[in-house]
């Protein structure tokens, strides 16, 4: 894909991120009502920033010069800072938690064994941690983590494709 096609998508991810956010909440609440407690406009943030991480994180495996992840990188920022203000500190954070968590799940052995979920569970790790203020602390929380990571990673993996 040609640099001028990767900026403008870098350009469409934030706004993407937020309709995916914006449209799974009642599909998410209709199969999850613990998703009850969660206002719609904090479920719309965390959701985008989380989809906005994946694609950026992506971005830095795929083989493009420096020069130009740079300036999607500009983009995608520009483009955020648009929709959430305080989107580079949530980004930040984000990035910064996933890091950290998927580093301690990799020691456990389940993820050893099979480590196809280690992204999305430290993923969906952060977005639990993020709508509901704290670690997940019951079953129906812990159950968003992979259904949530999943649904994220999944819906943005491929999006410099």
């Amino acid at each position: 894909m040609n640099i001028d096609k990767l900026i403008e998508n870098g350009e469409k991810l934030p706004s993407a991120a937020k309709v995916l956010a914006v449209s799974s909440y009642k599909q998410f609440i209709n199969k999850y009502p613990i998703i009850e407690k969660i206002k719609p406009e904090h479920w719309d943030f965390v959701l985008t920033i989380a989809g906005i991480f994946v694609a950026v994180s992506q971005l830095n495996h795929e083989n493009i010069p420096e020069q130009d992840k740079n300036a999607i990188l500009d983009t995608v920022t520009s483009a955020a800072i648009e929709i959430y203000p305080n989107s580079i500190e949530a980004c930040e954070d984000c990035r910064n938690f996933v890091d950290r968590t998927y580093n301690e799940l990799a020691r456990e052995k389940e993820y050893k064994d099979n480590s196809k979920f280690l992204f999305s569970d430290s993923l969906g790790s952060w977005m639990v941690w993020n709508l509901f203020g704290h670690a997940s602390s019951n079953e129906d929380e812990r159950n968003l983590i992979r259904i949530l990571g999943g649904f994220l990673a999944h819906s943005f993996i491929s999006w410099w494709k």
